[in-house]
């Protein structure tokens, strides 16, 4: 019981206090949980009294030693947070900015229906290109590509086929940041290139969470590759830049529901992910900043098994 108490404590600590009809997550600035007949109706404390988080089972367990300049543990469906660590400082997020171009480019005009043409000027010249000018494939098979390999021409391209200019389409992902109360987040690309594409750990694992509730972006996220056919039958297969999604984490009792890669030269190695356990569980870990391309999958794999380890689901 006091366990108990002290967890909720913890959590109500950091968070806002509650309006009328929010749920715990999103006073965290995380998503509402999976089960969408709790948004609007119920009440704060009710939710909270449904949603009650998980217990440390001993609170000398200080969590694992990890080389991100910032890291996040949180329980996906009571939004307790089981580790953090300079979780509200902010960072270039890099390509973890495309989980926001993706629900933009559900949310536009032009959808996944039809197809989409590369041409010049979705080339950045910064980063190794994939396709090529004039490639032309249907845009639900882009918005795959976009996830599991984190093409960025497709990410430009969303941009300039979405219906608005590419400075309209970036405004529209800072307004839907506003909108999700992401209040750290910063878009200036549709790709993560730029450094100026920003925000902190507790925000990223929001964002996540929102994104794997769209179906095309969960699915894709759980593929260990996408094979991309183009209108002149060339074909590219575009490997999961996710390296967990072969580890054990993937395997049963655990199953990757979604993740998201993205790094720059300048800033660092970061990753996203959400993990199921045999109990149907789920922890979001986001670390970011880490000095190199492996330490961030090894990081993300240890605090998480240690979530699932060191806590007690109610």
């Amino acid at each position: 019981m006091l366990n108990s108490l002290f967890a909720l404590l913890a959590v109500l600590s950091i968070a806002p206090a509650p309006e009328e009809g929010i749920h715990p997550m999103q006073m965290f600035g995380l998503s509402v949980p999976v089960e969408p007949r709790l948004v609007g109706s119920v009440d704060a404390e009710t939710a909270r009294e449904i949603f009650l988080p998980p217990i440390k089972k001993d609170a000398r367990d200080l969590g694992v030693l990890h080389t991100g300049e910032s890291a996040f543990v949180a329980d996906v469906k009571s939004a307790g947070v089981l580790y953090s660590y300079k979780a509200h400082d902010t960072h270039s997020i890099a390509s973890l900015t495309k989980l926001m171009t993706a629900l933009i480019v559900l949310e536009s005009e032009t959808g996944l229906g039809g197809d989409i043409t590369l041409t010049n000027e979705d080339f950045d010249r910064e980063s190794r290109d994939t396709l090529r000018i004039g490639d032309t494939i249907p845009r639900k098979d882009a918005l795959r590509a976009l996830m599991v390999g984190s093409i960025n021409e497709l990410g430009n391209a969303f941009a300039r086929t979405s219906g608005m200019s590419r400075a309209e389409f970036v405004e529209k992902m800072n307004n839907k940041a506003e909108e999700l109360h992401l209040n750290s987040m910063r878009f200036v690309d549709p790709t993560g290139l730029n450094e100026g594409n920003r925000g902190n750990a507790a925000d990223v694992a929001a964002l996540l969470t929102i994104a794997i509730r769209k179906a095309e972006i969960r699915d894709a996220m759980q593929e260990p590759f996408v094979i991309l056919t183009t209108k002149a039958a060339r074909q590219y297969t575009i490997d999961t830049t996710n390296l967990l999604m072969s580890s054990y984490l993937n395997k049963a009792p655990y199953r990757i529901i979604g993740a998201k890669t993205g790094s720059l030269p300048t800033t660092g190695y970061n990753l996203a992910q959400v993990t199921r356990n045999g109990d149907g569980n789920e922890v979001v870990t986001v670390l970011l900043g880490s000095d190199n391309h492996f330490s961030r999958y090894n990081d993300v794999k240890a605090l998480t098994v240690w979530a699932f380890d060191a806590y007690t689901w109610r």
